[in-house]
């Protein structure tokens, strides 16, 4: 039953995809194929960089959510791993706990913290 579903499931995306492919209307304007940001004309470049606090809870969020994708193998088969299965699974899991608390320690979640450049005041001190 499972490969079944493992040949069906891509089979059927693939003929959605098409069947959406081939129903649609491509009716293009400037509105819908400019940049689109919160709803509004963006008046400032929309190419600019990201703000530091958003590239930390992205980088502290994939450790997380890539879990999920781990424990995936084992709830499929947990009655076929035994015990030796449980303790892996568990394991894991303090593992990504012990991490946790070690983020927390060193308040890498705190997000409203300044970054500034120190390059100017290294310089005057380099040459004065």
């Amino acid at each position: 039953m499972f490969t079944m579903y493992m040949m069906m499931a891509p089979m059927m995306a693939c003929a959605l995809m098409m069947l959406n492919y081939l129903m649609s209307k491509s009716n293009g304007y400037m509105e819908k194929d400019g940049p689109f940001e919160c709803g509004f004309t963006s008046y400032q470049q929309s190419r600019s960089s990201f703000n530091v606090t958003f590239m930390l809870v992205a980088m502290l969020f994939l450790p997380f959510d890539l879990e999920m994708s781990s424990i995936l193998p084992y709830v499929m088969s947990a009655y076929n791993n035994g015990m030796y299965g449980l303790m892996m699974v568990v394991t894991f899991l303090m593992v990504l706990v012990m991490v946790f608390m070690y983020e927390m320690r060193l308040n890498a979640m705190k997000l409203d913290r300044k970054y500034e450049s120190k390059s100017k005041e290294m310089k005057t001190r380099l040459y004065s």
